[in-house]
């Protein structure tokens, strides 16, 4: 039988399949290999979940054929972390209605409107001198807090912070990153962890508001560190996602090389160009028009392709071994998307770094979101690696 899900921009719902002990499943693997430690022994029993959907058959990319049953879950909420330059370049005129900051205010809040309220979301604006004789190049008190979008006044305070600001000093990049950063690995929200830096053009300061490695007249310092930065970040399961603005044509080789690190670069691209692997935003026609795109998009990606592995029946662990996605595009048959290898996630699937979600890797998440089709997940046969 088919299993169909329900698609928007901001919410997906998500059938999943659970192979139990009285399951039929053949596979290259032998049938003795289910007794090991982990695998789902002692599942036997009634169907678990909310939308038990009963048994269902797919046949693997050996052509083996696996039975299993169903039951629902849903998208993952995220969490979202922006990162938004305000130095004083900001206020230049840009293509389009307004300065450079104008529309960029315009094309966030508008994509925040648009954001589900499960979504958790923080705003770091940077340099905001005013008020800090600590550090004058970065003033964390204008930060917004990370909280869900539908708990308390959220909406409300990030509009209001957005309403405030007044463009004006340098670039510290990499402190207000770090910062950023810092503030998503501390926070209590639960679900997969997102950056979106904004900027637009090259730091002017390096860690610790350091002005002595300037380079040129334009007083630039070298982006290389925020490259390692967004590794780091990877690496404890923050994700960057990178826009560069009108001004940060000398930059876009680094912001490209950041993206990548981070962990978002699109199929194909390039460092040199012309598609680089972030947001290039230099060459476009309205600024708010283009961004709006961008943030369209990393919201699709962010809010739309991480789906939680629900929990097995009462005395049932899971074998990360014996998990398999499903897709079945509008009008057609099921497809059976094959786990990505280890490295770059450019289709197909992987776990989360915790294991307790599987995500979309880029082409196969752009496909889904764009359908009305169906996904959902197998368990209890070997996993398929494309």
């Amino acid at each position: 039988m088919k299993t169909k899900a329900i698609f928007s921009p901001s919410r997906l719902l998500l059938l999943a399949l659970w192979a139990g002990a009285g399951a039929s499943c053949s596979s290259s693997k032998s049938d003795s290999e289910s007794t090991a430690e982990g695998s789902l022994l002692g599942t036997a029993g009634p169907i678990f979940g909310d939308n038990a959907e009963g048994s269902t058959t797919i046949v693997g990319f050996d052509g083996q054929a696996c039975a299993g049953q169903t039951a629902g879950t849903e998208v993952a909420p995220s969490v979202l972390q922006l990162l938004v330059d305000t130095s004083g370049s900001m206020n230049q005129d840009a293509p389009g209605r307004g300065s450079k900051w104008v529309q960029t205010r315009r094309a966030l809040l508008s994509a925040i409107d648009g954001m589900p309220g499960d979504t958790s979301v923080g705003v770091v604006f940077y340099p905001n001198v005013g008020g800090n004789t600590a550090m004058p190049c970065f003033d964390r008190t204008t930060a917004v807090d990370l909280q869900r979008l539908d708990l308390g006044q959220q909406r409300q305070q990030i509009r209001q912070a957005f309403n405030n600001q007044d463009p004006q000093g340098g670039t510290p990049t990499h402190d207000a990153y770090q910062y950023a950063v810092s503030q998503l690995a501390n926070s209590p929200a639960i679900g997969p962890r997102f950056l979106v830096l904004i900027t637009d053009g090259i730091p002017t300061y390096t860690l610790g508001c350091d002005i002595s490695g300037r380079q040129g007249n334009d007083d630039v310092v070298d982006s290389t560190p925020l490259v390692g930065a967004a590794a780091a970040a990877r690496a404890a399961g923050v994700r960057t996602f990178v826009i560069g603005s009108p001004g940060s044509e000398g930059a876009r080789e680094s912001l490209s090389r950041m993206a990548e690190a981070g962990g978002t670069a699109p199929v194909g691209c390039s460092h040199t160009g012309p598609d680089f692997c972030h947001f290039d935003m230099t060459q476009a026609s309205d600024l708010a028009t283009g961004l709006g795109g961008a943030l369209s998009a990393i919201a699709g990606l962010a809010l739309s392709c991480s789906y939680d592995i629900p929990n097995p029946p009462l005395g049932a662990t899971l074998d990360p071994g014996k998990v398999n996605v499903l897709f079945t595009p509008a009008g057609g048959s099921a497809e059976l998307v094959g786990q990505s290898p280890d490295g770059g996630c450019v289709d197909g699937w992987q776990y989360s770094d915790d294991g307790k979600q599987v995500r979309l890797c880029g082409s196969t998440c752009e496909r889904v979101r764009s359908s009305q089709g169906g996904l959902s997940l197998q368990f209890g046969c070997s996993t398929q690696v494309r």
